[in-house]
């Protein structure tokens, strides 16, 4: 009888003991989380996504939460959580529970609408904590044979592939048509684009990294049309032309030689030009529920028809969505400045490219590292204030990158600034303001 008692005490010693062990290590808040708050945002913040940290002492907590400092208590599996902004004034509090690697719970914050824009009143939300999805030991290369493509820009388009910070993929375009290097025609053209890639660790607040080491011209044809764009030329040179219907743009291609050759005509019997791929479309998901068509561009991206996204450039993309959902399309052989016949010279391409992310800190338009300079691009309504865009977020990674004064860079860029007018023919303009990394190199020397 007492070895049976003893046998029963033992088991529900190690039974207390099990539950307590499983309920301690339930409390481990230490690390890392995905944060999200839902509540009545607008139409363009149904959900607000940052990257968090946490440190427990005892029942105190303490960390960040996106942009503000987090204090706190744990205590019996209950957690309370006040947000302070800059200046250390309460911004917020949340209350909730643990249970396993999750958290969860409601509370009243104020958050501001987007970086730099005004704070809204006080909102009743909801949130969560979740930790982040661990990334494998080593970097990974996928082969990824696209199936579907897609020609709207949209956080609503499923992801195509799961892909993590190092990691590398080798894929394909098509033209802006839809046909592949085979020409087989997927869908109705548009610009339609590959993926979107969801890149692991990407949240809104970070820059997107993407290093694109390949992009080469796969078909032997490429098309190009032969019309000015109205906003290329005066409407009296526009209303006065008088084009050949019948006029043949399908260039010859030559990847192996590195050129492009027009069928002769009388006025041009022998032209042939140096190819240069590009890819005119490269993007994240836009803002909220925003969603453009293929042709467009903005703030993520999208149709900017620069002839130097070329091979070995580096992109900078805002993330404003989990995973960034990278894409990129409209690959052209070469093109101009401006795209000014609508088009560049059609083509579909083979791409690799690597992923990285910058966390908490977001770039407010794209940019971008070529070879010989650092690019700044302004996507808007008109040239003039594209022109000015582009040249303040210039000035800003200039000046936060090699911490010059303001006269130091008015006068830097007084001697060294170039621009490029990318894109004249689609829904906004897109001018590039770029300075010579040559020129960069001597700063701070």
């Amino acid at each position: 009888m007492m070895k049976c008692y003893r046998n029963v005490r033992f088991l529900v010693v190690l039974a207390t003991v099990l539950v307590l062990s499983r309920y301690c290590s339930a409390l481990d808040v230490t690390g890392e989380w995905v944060g999200k708050i839902s509540g009545p945002f607008d139409s363009q913040y149904t959900a607000q996504y940052a990257h968090v940290t946490l440190a427990a002492e005892g029942t105190k907590l303490s960390g960040a939460w996106g942009s503000f400092t987090v204090q706190g208590t744990l205590n019996g599996g209950k957690v309370e959580l006040t947000f302070l902004d800059a200046g250390g004034k309460t911004a917020g509090s949340l209350k909730g529970a643990v249970s396993g690697e999750t958290l969860t719970g409601d509370g009243s914050v104020t958050l501001a609408r987007r970086p730099g824009g005004p704070a809204q009143p006080p909102m009743d939300v909801t949130w969560s904590l979740t930790r982040p999805v661990k990334a494998p030991a080593a970097a990974k290369t996928y082969d990824y044979e696209p199936k579907v493509f897609y020609s709207i820009y949209s956080a609503a388009e499923p992801p195509a592939l799961h892909i993590f910070p190092g990691d590398t993929v080798n894929t394909r375009t098509m033209d802006t048509a839809g046909r592949d290097a085979n020409a087989v025609r997927h869908g109705t053209g548009g610009d339609a684009n590959v993926g979107p890639f969801y890149v692991e660790g990407a949240l809104p607040g970070d820059t997107l990294v993407v290093k694109f080491s390949k992009i080469r011209v796969n078909k032997p044809v490429g098309r190009q049309g032969s019309r000015f764009n109205q906003h290329a030329v005066t409407q009296a040179y526009a209303v006065a032309a008088k084009y050949d219907a019948n006029f043949n743009g399908n260039w010859k291609q030559e990847p192996e030689k590195g050129t492009a050759t027009l069928p002769a005509t009388p006025g041009l019997p022998h032209l042939t030009i140096p190819l240069k791929p590009m890819l005119g479309c490269i993007s994240v998901a836009p803002p909220g529920e925003e969603a453009y068509r293929g042709t467009d561009l903005g703030v993520f991206g999208g149709n900017l028809d620069y002839n130097d996204n070329v091979e070995g450039v580096t992109m900078y993309m805002p993330v404003f969505h989990p995973g960034a959902l990278l894409g990129f399309g409209d690959a052209h052989g070469a093109m101009g400045d401006g795209e000014v016949v609508g088009t560049g010279l059609e083509t579909s391409v083979d791409v690799t490219f690597t992923v990285d992310v910058i966390k908490g800190y977001q770039t407010s338009q794209v940019r971008a590292e070529t070879k010989d300079y650092l690019v700044s691009f302004g996507v808007s309504g008109s040239v003039p204030e594209s022109i000015q865009l582009a040249t303040t977020q210039l000035a800003d990674w200039v000046k936060k990158d090699y911490k010059l004064t303001d006269s130091e860079i008015a006068l830097f860029f007084g001697d060294v600034l170039k621009y490029d007018i990318t894109e004249l023919v689609d829904p906004h303009f897109d001018v590039v303001a770029k300075v010579p990394k040559s020129a960069v190199a001597l700063l701070n020397k």
